[in-house]
């Protein structure tokens, strides 16, 4: 594990949390409250592991982590584990252009989980893939896969270089 690969995506996420919650003339943006309640525990060129605890936010009416919110947080942290290196492309994130999670079992409000992101980034691409485990029983709850498209042109006038 390399110490300057958390440093630097929980600094990226602590950056993303305030600028989601910001109150100014757009009011908060949509996101949710992800990056501030996951901790980085692993983090690697092109890989993260996150610690996630299940709040009842998180939950259906059955108080199991409903699928919406996993999807939310597949969507989130596998476009944070983007940020475990410095890049030429994707300075921005970029956009979601296909999202699939295949629900296997169930978590439960108060369960930690862990999400594994491993990350495959091009120029004008991104393919992304996670796995959502129990962290007592290790427990495999959900797999994923996480496409973005490169929009540094639209935002910032081009890539870093």
């Amino acid at each position: 594990m390399a110490p300057h690969h958390i440093e630097h995506l929980q600094g990226w996420m602590n950056q993303m949390h305030q600028f989601c919650n910001r109150e100014d003339e757009d009011g908060p943006g949509f996101v949710h409250d992800c990056f501030a309640r996951a901790k980085v525990v692993e983090a690697e060129d092109d890989s993260a592991t996150f610690e996630y605890e299940v709040q009842k936010k998180d939950c259906n009416i059955s108080n199991n982590f409903h699928g919406g919110a996993i999807a939310t947080l597949v969507d989130n942290l596998t476009s944070a584990a983007i940020f475990t290196r410095e890049r030429k492309h994707f300075q921005f994130g970029g956009v979601s252009t296909d999202l699939h999670v295949t629900y296997i079992g169930a978590a439960t409000l108060g369960m930690t989980v862990l999400l594994e992101c491993k990350v495959k980034v091009g120029s004008s691409l991104c393919y992304t893939t996670a796995v959502l485990k129990d962290k007592a029983t290790g427990r495999v709850l959900a797999t994923a896969s996480h496409t973005k498209f490169n929009n540094d042109a639209r935002i910032g006038g081009g890539s870093k270089l």
